[in-house]
């Protein structure tokens, strides 16, 4: 495997926990949430840093459950194909995932956001949009 491959993905690691909120220097706060995503099965700070670092890649199933919590597609965290962003909600399957970059890193944020979080969320809109229509 080549380094600028590991480097590649580091990349892209890096911008999709920046997309979601996270200090990507807090690599011990970033080991606490990627453990509760794999339970039993625990990463070391150590492993995490080396993720963030282009020292090493996770294996298939960490990077698939890394990709569903980052709100990425698989294939774009791993080798940079295809489109960035996974949409799952049937009612924004049709939006353009090129036309609005902001939508992208939106609906990233949201997708990774615990269902008490979601709906925090859906009031703050709501109220936004009953302030609007005043």
């Amino acid at each position: 495997m080549q380094k600028n491959e590991k480097n590649e993905f580091t990349k892209r690691l890096l911008t999709s926990l920046t997309n979601i909120g996270y200090q990507v220097n807090n690599i011990s706060g970033i080991t606490v949430e990627i453990n509760k995503l794999f339970g039993e099965k625990s990463i070391t700070s150590h492993a995490v840093r080396k993720w963030l670092t282009g020292q090493s890649l996770p294996i298939h199933s960490r990077m698939i459950r890394l990709a569903d919590w980052l709100g990425v597609s698989p294939a774009w965290l791993r080798f940079g194909e295809g489109q960035m962003y996974k949409l799952t909600d049937q009612n924004v399957s049709n939006v353009s995932l090129n036309e609005d970059v902001n939508f992208q890193i939106l609906f990233a944020k949201i997708n990774s956001l615990s269902k008490d979080e979601l709906q925090l969320v859906m009031n703050q809109i709501d109220l936004l949009i009953k302030i609007k229509r005043l």
